[in-house]
Parts: structure tokens; sequence; C-alpha cells
């Protein structure tokens, strides 16, 4: 994702509601190929997500100039990985949002596709390494769907390989997205609990990857559980009387 999609400038990310989703495993070669969709979504007034296998600079100069001036608003997301995977990932996109997924391999092109072929996405947060993607409840039953295929395939595979790739998928598409409501008398109170709550967040994802480290003493207290062991097997009686002290 380019720098110059960025709606947040304080956060450095692209935050957007209500976003019409284009999914393709071809690359925007020309402006010309997409000028159809751009307008449809300019007339909307509503933002334009396009999910690609890659796109030239001068399409991505062209469609960043016009973001600039307040023309269009468009953010180009590349997506991840090669090969099958890659493809696998932009079908649970397309899905997810139901859109059409514009597939080379079917022989759509980007200049035959409509409006009617966009997916729509409630909100979308995009950071230089990550898209998260809040769906439209309309497509709960499809995603259901898709997670139960992907688990029963999981079930059948031996490859360990693909063992990752499957459970990766189930759950980028199971992955829950909780929205917190803050309120404040004013402006400056609004800011500080926010970046309190991000404070909070930020924590909560660290001890969820890496673990936690019990506070407030409490590892001491474990540890001196301990000490009568260790006890046990001083032979100087000062160091015996030291461990004593210690567990107390």
């Amino acid at each position: 994702m380019s720098p110059h999609f960025i709606t947040n400038q304080d956060k450095s990310l692209v935050e957007l509601d209500n976003a019409k989703v284009l999914v393709t495993d071809q690359k925007i070669s020309t402006v010309k190929e997409i000028v159809p969709l751009l307008e449809k979504t300019t007339q909307l007034s509503v933002p334009l997500l396009i999910f690609a296998e890659d796109i030239s600079k001068q399409v991505l100069e062209t469609l960043v100039v016009n973001k600039m001036q307040g023309v269009i608003n468009v953010v180009v997301v590349k997506c991840p990985g090669f090969g099958e995977g890659k493809k696998a990932l932009l079908q649970d996109i397309a899905l997810m949002t139901g859109a059409d997924f514009l597939s080379g391999d079917f022989g759509m092109t980007l200049a035959a596709a409509t409006s009617d072929q966009l997916g729509v996405a409630q909100k979308v947060t995009i950071t230089s390494n990550s898209t998260t993607i809040v769906a439209n409840p309309s497509t709960k039953a499809e995603i259901q769907a898709r997670i139960m295929q992907i688990k029963k395939d999981l079930s059948e595979t031996d490859s360990a390989y693909l063992s990752k790739r499957l459970s990766e998928r189930i759950a980028k598409l199971s992955g829950g997205v909780a929205v917190i409501k803050v309120g404040a008398h004013t402006e400056m109170e609004l800011e500080d609990r926010k970046l309190r709550i991000e404070d909070a967040k930020n924590a909560a994802c660290a001890a969820m990857d890496e673990g936690i480290v019990p506070g407030g003493g409490a590892t001491y207290i474990r540890l001196s559980e301990q000490i009568h062991t260790i006890k046990n097997s001083m032979e100087d009686s000062d160091e015996q009387i030291g461990a004593d002290i210690v567990a107390k």
C-alpha cells in the first residue's frame, strides 16, 4: 500500500467506511481498465478498495495524484503470498465482502467489470503490514460455510505446510472485531481516554502473542514456595537462614 493513501496521519493508517471492494488476481496495467468503477463509486460518494495481483507504476501514480486532489477516494492493496495460496486468500476476501472474484483464469477482465460485481465492507483498517475488514452481516452464513469447508480440508490433509495455510485462513475468516465506544465531556478528555484505550489494547494484543508475567510481586510469591526445595540442598547453615528470610 502506498503511504499516499493514508487517511489517518497520526496513526499512519487507512480507515474506510462502507467501502466498495474490487477483488482480482490480475495486474492493473492501465487506468482505463478501472475508470468505469472509479466513476461509479465517485458518483455514489463511497470509497473504492482494490485488492489486486499488482498495479503498474503509472496507474499507481495517477490514482495517488487524483486521490490527493480529492477527485477520487481509492486505496489499492497488493495481495500477499503466491500461487494457489494467494488465490485462496483473494477468494476468501471476495466471499467476505460479497464481491465477484475477477479471475483471469476464468476469462474475466477488469475492463468488462461492472459495479454489480463489487463487494461491500462496513469498515476497513489498513496498516503497513495488515488489513482488517469488518464484513457486511449479510455474508455471515457464507463465511461460516467456507470456514466449515476449510476445516474439512484441514482434517483430510497430511501436509504440514498445507495445514498451516488452512489454519491461517480459518483464523482470518473467523477473527472477531470489537468496537469500543468512548465518551467524554471535553475534546481533551476524549483524546486522553482514546490513548489510554489504545495502550490497553496494544498491551492485551502483546499478552496474547507473547504471554505475561504476573505483576505486583506475584512472581516472588510463587518463587518463595519453591525455596524449601532449594534450602534442603544447601550445606551452609548461614545460607539456609538466608533462604528462610527470603521465603518470609
